[in-house]
């Protein structure tokens, strides 16, 4: 069963479309949950947030539903009668492997959260929902299902053949241009101290401004490789002029570990690969990858360290993890916001530095923003951390406040 809401004791008048504007000019969002009282309440503030939303009590009529009416968001309960969350997750990525998923649960669980990651959901979100960082998702997730499918021509049979435009070339180019690397501290709360920074790809363009769409243009294009060079030879740059940095965490795509200049000894950081841990944004499965252990040992064999990303949110960290036996990892940021309010959030990271600390393996917790997120993470037993709180990402190096 669903969490209960405590924001409303309205009950859910059934199935059907709530929303505050036409369909046709609001992205859409599927909400599947059986629990009447948590429907109402969440329906009413998608709607509030002009979302037009389509609400199914089981999968069954979850799937039935998108026979009829295509969606940009499904978001979804796990624990759902007859069919589970995970099992209708299954159905829809049987017919859609795109369309963008959202599991939520009241009662987070490792196993969960891993067949979350088999199976493609974009995130694995903790009831009750932080209205705030609800909305966040929604729209990062809507705005970068839309822009991918905006540039795409469903052209051979497997409909994944990308529309590679005059138009787009000339914005990523203009993008790449005027790109910049932003630094923002990693911090030690014991020591009070900057253990490393991690390097954030940035660009004064207007048309890409977003990294996360400079990336996906750059996916589309086939481009990853040549953004990926571009940004360490910015890396390489500023570490050049600051030798002081401790060390830096390197954003690095999965398909970089396809790319031959990463391993090679003219890449511009292998001179401080000891100061390095490339950070993997899964964006796609590591079995895409042929020979990832190989491939990351001779990542090793520089001296470079590998770090995992997200943890715990589901979509990559999980699936990283296993795969990457990973030097350090990094704790999601949707799990630290609200962790001093919210009892399952404090659970599931207890059960995830327990891990790490059982495998000996250094977490960092990222995305933290207040004074309070620190006094729960610190009490958990996190000792590394890295968000708003201490410095916004900047160049040149910004210096953290505790």
């Amino acid at each position: 069963m669903g969490t209960r809401s405590n924001v409303s004791d309205r009950p859910n008048e059934g199935p059907g479309w709530t929303c505050s504007a036409p369909v046709s000019a609001v992205a859409t969002i599927l909400l599947v949950d059986d629990e009447p009282l948590f429907m109402a309440a969440c329906a009413r503030s998608l709607s509030a947030w002009g979302y037009a939303v389509r609400q199914a009590r089981h999968g069954e009529e979850a799937l039935q539903a998108l026979r009829t009416q295509s969606v940009d968001v499904i978001l979804c309960d796990i624990n759902l009668p007859g069919m589970s969350g995970i099992e209708l997750l299954r159905a829809v990525r049987s017919q859609d492997r795109d369309v963008p998923f959202l599991l939520m649960t009241g009662g987070p669980e490792l196993e969960s959260a891993r067949l979350a990651v088999e199976w493609g959901a974009q995130n694995y979100l903790i009831k009750p929902l932080a209205l705030p960082n609800l909305r966040d998702i929604l729209q990062r997730t809507v705005e970068s299902y839309r822009f991918i499918r905006s540039q795409r021509s469903l052209f051979d049979s497997s409909e994944r053949i990308v529309l590679e435009t005059h138009e787009l070339r000339q914005q990523f180019g203009q993008a790449v241009a005027q790109a910049w690397m932003a630094f923002q501290p990693i911090v030690s709360w014991s020591s009070r101290s900057v253990v490393a920074y991690e390097a954030l790809l940035r660009s004064t363009a207007t048309n890409l401004a977003s990294p996360t769409a400079m990336l996906q243009v750059a996916e589309s294009l086939g481009e990853v490789h040549n953004l990926g060079h571009m940004t360490r030879g910015l890396i390489a740059e500023v570490m050049k002029h600051h030798p002081e940095l401790p060390g830096v965490f390197v954003n690095l795509h999965v398909l970089d570990l396809l790319d031959d200049q990463l391993y090679a000894d003219s890449s511009p950081l292998l001179p401080y690969a000891r100061r390095i841990h490339f950070e993997i944004t899964e964006r796609m499965a590591l079995e895409k990858v042929p020979d990832t252990r190989e491939r990351v040992a001779r990542l090793r064999q520089h001296g470079y360290r590998i770090a995992v990303d997200d943890l715990g949110e589901g979509y990559s960290g999980l699936n990283s993890f296993a795969a990457l036996e990973p030097d350090a990892v990094k704790l999601d940021m949707s799990l630290i916001r609200d962790l001093d309010r919210v009892a399952a959030k404090r659970k599931l990271v207890q059960t995830l530095v327990g891990l790490c600390r059982e495998l000996g393996t250094p977490l960092v917790a990222e995305g933290v923003e207040r004074k309070e997120e620190v006094a729960a993470l610190v009490d958990l037993g996190v000792d590394l951390l890295q968000g708003f709180y201490f410095a916004h990402p900047d160049y040149p190096l910004p210096l953290p406040r505790f």
